[in-house]
């Protein structure tokens, strides 16, 4: 039986219904036609589902404000291999990814070829890295990120955006002076390692660099 010919079940997270489809159509063709496809808004929808699946493909930036480093901890651990499907150029959130546990990298502006044998190497149980990849998750292995808890990140998030402080505290359910704490906490676990936060823009900066929220112009 030719490698066209064995059926692949191929799990997508994205919160685009229409990129869904899309991706479904051309995998068939370049997969062969014996795919499975099982798509999911979000990690939590597609765990629910408990299918099995050869490979799943996570985009970094989902609307659900969830983080993408958990998300590839959260899929690795129910046993699904990850490979990062995602338009995010910037190395650093995509390094992140890997750390956690993802397989490899795929952008969505490189050919379907190459998504098809990146879903056929990491089925395998195979790595799928260029080395540029490969050059950026090494120096990611050796960068400064400091480790947040959920509320602090969930500060920061929504501060980052240009919240005001009392809109922070609206949705996060606490005190102005409470969510005023976290992001205090925030400013100094990243002083503490020599990435400074002294105006709202840093704040928005750091959450983009370290993967928290999308870069401009990315959903």
């Amino acid at each position: 039986m030719g490698e066209t010919d064995t059926c692949t079940v191929v799990g997508a997270i994205d919160d685009h219904p229409a990129l869904l489809m899309g991706l479904e159509a051309v995998l068939r063709d370049a997969l062969g036609v014996c795919l499975d496809f099982v798509p999911a808004a979000t990690v939590p929808d597609f765990l629910g589902r408990r299918q099995h699946c050869d490979v799943v493909l996570l985009d970094l930036s989902l609307g659900d404000g969830s983080s993408p480093p958990d998300n590839v901890r959260r899929l690795v651990a129910a046993g699904y291999p990850v490979l990062l499907y995602t338009q995010e150029h910037q190395k650093r959130p995509v390094a992140r990814g890997l750390l956690a546990g993802a397989s490899g990298v795929v952008l969505k502006n490189q050919p379907i070829s190459d998504l098809a044998a990146a879903i056929r190497q990491v089925a395998r149980g195979e790595p799928y890295l260029s080395a540029e990849w490969a050059a950026a998750l090494e120096s990611e292995a050796w960068a400064d990120a400091p480790l947040l808890s959920p509320r602090e990140l969930e500060a920061l998030q929504l501060y980052a955006t240009g919240m005001p402080l009392k809109s922070v505290a609206r949705i996060m359910g606490i005190t102005q002076d409470t969510a005023r704490m976290y992001l205090l906490r925030v400013r100094s676990k990243y002083g503490q390692i020599g990435r400074g936060l002294a105006s709202r823009t840093d704040y928005y900066i750091r959450a983009v660099e370290d993967g928290h929220l999308p870069a401009p112009g990315q959903a």
